[in-house]
């Protein structure tokens, strides 16, 4: 039998009123269905086709047309706007994305919770939005990728510009095999945007080593990873390639590694390490093993008085100046807490150590044994020495939690997707004074906070944090207090 051929749906009018998941657009498709639409600002009508319908739930759709913007619509400064999918919110002014992003991170929690947004409000002191002055250049790690293909916008694509050759920029959503070519991104530093040209200059003439293709897994150039310390100016760029025994790729690895070392960058910014890392694997993403290092393998960045020294692997809030204002905001959640602090899913150690001294005791837990030992450096070199990490999954690490006598306060800081169902419900039955929940994912919360809810936790004070300023991302810090 024939594949079902799919109804044809036609293009369609839509009023954009609210931002959803990722910084989508939502309105309302003729059918009544909600209708999702990247790159669409609350307060624009458009004309959009339709590309996937999820049954009982509502429509996906693709931007034709802007046929009225928004009451406060700005030019995107960035050329890639749209095709590159990583500043989807450029046509908003800054305070205008995080009213819209307020208000879909507060939805995100009363529904879970089972109240109306009202409801929440008369419930939980709610706190305004925070978030840095800085729209722009706040990055501090930043991923590009190599490819031989590029994607097109309309013009080119209708003059017939051709889309092969050596790109190097960022993954094209929704096409594996395409590379948005960026010789500028500004999200992140001049001195990034420096870095970045010497690695084009070095990597997209013809007598370099081939870029990667994705479809034959062929090529050596793959990805190129920038990370710079903002308080502290030192940079370190990772290069990832395929494995080769040819000595001419050695040398170019090796003359690209001491350009970027020699290049003189603005704000007193200077570059540390350099890293080789190989990857022969077919999945397209930057890992691998270190092969050299010229100069050092870490690099050092602080979050007012606290230091951290930061590896290949170490997670690290993308945002130093939104980590600060993220830590600082945490702390405020933990005024008054008991003596001790659990800080779970700690990674490098970043939130224990830039509130401890407001502690007597510090235990870490962190299924990555190198956060562990990133954690347990940054302690040391912090002289926080009342710190103990545990390199252990969450959900085997149950006993480390408070004992019922035992008054502790409680930070958790989860993946993406939240607490593991068994983590949720041992945290719902601990005791705690109080428990700080952040999230990256405001979903995650509220589905987290409704079972913490069902063991006497109860959601005072809930805060947002604009960490990513023209992306749809936010982050929230709500605290719970036990109902004794």
């Amino acid at each position: 039998m024939g594949r079902r051929r799919k109804k044809y749906t036609p293009p369609f009018e839509v009023e954009i009123t609210s931002l959803g998941r990722g910084g989508a657009g939502i309105g309302e498709a003729p059918d009544g269905l909600p209708v999702q639409v990247k790159f669409a600002p609350p307060g624009s009508r458009l004309r959009v086709a339709p590309t996937q319908r999820k049954k009982f739930k509502g429509w996906k759709a693709r931007r034709l047309e802007m046929l009225r913007p928004p009451p406060e619509m700005e030019e995107p400064p960035c050329p890639l706007f749209s095709l590159c999918g990583g500043c989807n919110l450029q046509e908003l002014p800054l305070d205008v994305q995080r009213h819209h992003k307020w208000m879909y991170a507060l939805n995100s929690v009363a529904e879970p919770m089972g109240w109306s947004l009202e409801e929440m409000k008369e419930r939980v002191k709610v706190h305004p939005v925070r978030g840095t002055e800085a729209a722009y250049r706040y990055r501090n790690k930043v991923e590009f990728s190599w490819g031989n293909r590029r994607i097109l916008n309309q013009e080119e694509f209708e003059a017939g510009v051709s889309f092969n050759g050596r790109f190097l920029g960022f993954h094209a959503p929704g096409h594996f095999d395409r590379i948005a070519d960026s010789q500028h991104c500004y999200l992140i530093s001049e001195a990034g945007n420096v870095l970045l040209q010497v690695l084009r200059e070095h990597t997209l003439h013809d007598g370099s080593p081939p870029v990667w293709d994705p479809r034959e897994h062929t090529g050596f150039w793959r990805h190129a990873m920038l990370r710079q310390g903002f308080a502290t100016g030192e940079c370190m760029v990772v290069l990832y390639t395929s494995s080769s025994q040819r000595s001419e790729d050695a040398q170019a690895v090796e003359q690209l590694a001491q350009a970027l070392l020699a290049t003189s960058l603005p704000d007193e910014t200077r570059v540390v390490g350099v890293v080789w890392v190989e990857n022969d694997s077919v999945a397209d993403v930057a890992q691998g093993e270190p092969r050299q290092v010229w100069g050092q393998d870490e690099f050092e960045e602080r979050l007012r008085s606290i230091s951290y020294r930061l590896s290949v692997r170490s997670f690290f809030q993308t945002s130093t100046e939104g980590a600060v204002i993220l830590y600082d905001t945490i702390q405020e959640a933990l005024k008054d807490s008991a003596s001790t602090l659990y800080d779970l899913y700690c990674g490098t150690g970043s939130i224990g150590l830039y509130v401890g001294k407001d502690f007597e005791k510090i235990v870490g837990i962190e299924e990555v044994p190198e956060a562990i030992e990133d954690a347990r450096r940054n302690a040391s070199a912090n002289d926080i020495t009342w710190a103990t990490y545990h390199a252990s999954a969450m959900e085997d690490a149950l006993a480390h939690l408070p004992a019922q006598e035992e008054r502790a306060a409680l930070v958790v800081d989860p993946p993406r997707v939240g607490l593991h169902p068994k983590v949720a419900k041992a945290l719902a039955q601990a005791n705690g004074d109080p428990l700080v929940y952040v999230a990256c994912h405001p979903p995650s919360l509220g589905r987290d906070g409704a079972i913490l809810r069902e063991g006497g936790w109860e959601l005072t004070d809930l805060w947002t944090v604009d960490l990513f300023p023209q992306t749809g991302h936010i982050e929230l810090v709500g605290r719970f207090v036990k109902d004794t």
